[in-house]
């Protein structure tokens, strides 16, 4: 189940308008007409080989109105739902989670890897989408009973990271009010996810089963 209530179509494309425009734009650009979602194009593959993301989400975020409506799309589900804090993971978390916080006008606590806090932290073991053993720490001086956070990061892959940072929050007492992310792939991990906790993304139904299978039908303009 999807939060966002998209119709489904039988073929999704990221084209940005109707069609008689070509797929590919420039980056800074903004269509005058465009579906839901637009901003997805502008997400690049990768070119540097497997021990990569599969893709660069964080190519819409050079683009102004891309990041203001992916943060609108994500926040969509959680107008109504009482938000304390939004904490975002580190790295590319605290990109779309400050985002999401300034929106809100709520603080920003970041997650971080372990080592780079000065202060004193609770740690979590974790195993990321490349099957790598982390640890990642949250500081011990905010998080308490009551205090309601929103998890922001920018994709979910397997669902290793998110789950370590959940795991962070509820330990020292807060409550998690929802998930967010650009997208949450179907692993086992991500159902996890959407099983346990109410979540938004920005994937269009008709756009999940390429996310899935890792590769979106726009990355052909990348090629041209």
């Amino acid at each position: 189940m999807l939060l966002f209530r998209i119709s489904p179509v039988p073929s999704m494309s990221l084209t940005p308008c109707h069609g008689h425009r070509p797929l590919v734009m420039d980056v800074l650009d903004v269509p005058a007409d465009c579906q839901k979602g637009w901003y997805l194009s502008l997400m690049a593959p990768n070119t540097k080989g497997p021990e990569f993301a599969w893709l660069d989400p964080s190519r819409l975020y050079c683009n102004s109105q891309a990041l203001a409506d992916c943060v609108k799309d994500l926040l969509g589900p959680f107008h109504s739902d009482p938000v304390d804090l939004v904490a975002g993971i580190d790295a590319m978390g605290f990109i779309l989670g400050a985002s999401v916080a300034m929106t809100l006008g709520k603080g920003f606590l970041a997650i971080r890897k372990a080592g780079h806090l000065c202060v004193a932290t609770q740690n979590q073991n974790y195993t990321d989408y490349t099957g790598r053993e982390k640890t990642m720490e949250v500081r011990l001086d905010v998080l308490k009973p009551g205090l309601r956070v929103l998890l922001v990061d920018q994709w979910i892959e397997t669902g290793g990271t998110m789950r370590a940072a959940i795991q962070l929050v509820e330990n020292l007492g807060a409550t998690v009010t929802g998930v967010a992310a650009v997208a949450i792939e179907n692993t086992e991990g991500g159902k996890w996810i959407k099983e346990n906790y109410k979540f938004s993304h920005c994937i269009p139904e008709g756009l999940q089963s390429q996310v899935d299978r890792k590769h979106l039908d726009s990355f052909k303009s990348f090629t041209k």
